[in-house]
């Protein structure tokens, strides 16, 4: 991992990426306990690194008319230059509190970010929880990472009790991905996990993967040492 780091301190999705980019936040985090030089020095690139922010007056007016969010406030996006996402948000945080940086502005920009995109009936999508048409439905990954994230920094009220009340329900596609990021939350939180290490043993290919992903497949691992 080390030798993939890119000069400007961040990672690219693959050593052939031109690019630092979302995947440094994975990085910091795992090598936060293991070689702190390296995870301070992504950290760094994290925290040089934010999403669109709207600054126009009378465009952040119409932001909040329209979409309900405070345009002011932004997270950390996909690659530099996009806007910011609930996803590589929370795991910047996470990254950031790995590498004991928890005080600095962006970091609490970012919890505020999580907190203005809450969906207010619990949870979070991807981005915006509001759309012309109406409130989004929340998603098993965005609302895990994210509730892991606040609850990294002590953050806890009413938006995060409303989360956590959607993700303990039982109305949720049962894949091997929406098992391993509920597994992953429980490890955390100190939850029962006994029902997603049965569906996840029964999910498991005979290969040992999950879906033959490598991504879900090290969700996995991390929640329940499959």
């Amino acid at each position: 991992m080390k030798t993939l780091q890119r000069a400007d301190g961040g990672w690219g999705i693959a050593s052939m990426d031109a690019e630092s980019g979302w995947m440094t936040a994975w990085a910091v985090w795992a090598l936060a306990d293991r070689d702190m030089a390296a995870a301070q020095r992504g950290a760094e690139w994290l925290l040089a690194t934010a999403g669109l922010r709207v600054t126009d007056a009378t465009q952040v007016e119409g932001v909040k008319k329209v979409l309900r969010i405070d345009a002011t406030i932004t997270g950390w996006p996909w690659q530099p230059g996009d806007a910011a996402w609930i996803f590589p948000s929370a795991l910047a945080l996470l990254a950031l509190h790995a590498a004991q940086i928890r005080q600095h502005p962006r970091v609490q920009e970012g919890i505020q970010y999580l907190l203005d995109r809450a969906i207010p009936e619990g949870g979070w999508n991807i981005g915006n929880p509001f759309m012309v048409t109406g409130h989004l439905p929340p998603t098993v990954e965005s609302t895990a990472l994210a509730l892991l994230a606040l609850r990294a920094f002590g953050v806890e009220n009413e938006i995060t009790q409303r989360a956590a009340r959607w993700l303990a329900q039982e109305n949720f596609t049962p894949t091997a991905h929406e098992w391993t990021w509920r597994a992953l939350y429980g490890q955390k939180v100190g939850a029962p996990r006994e029902r997603a290490r049965g569906a996840l043993q029964t999910l498991q290919r005979a290969d040992g993967s999950l879906d033959g992903n490598v991504f879900t497949t090290a969700l996995g691992v991390m929640a329940l040492d499959l």
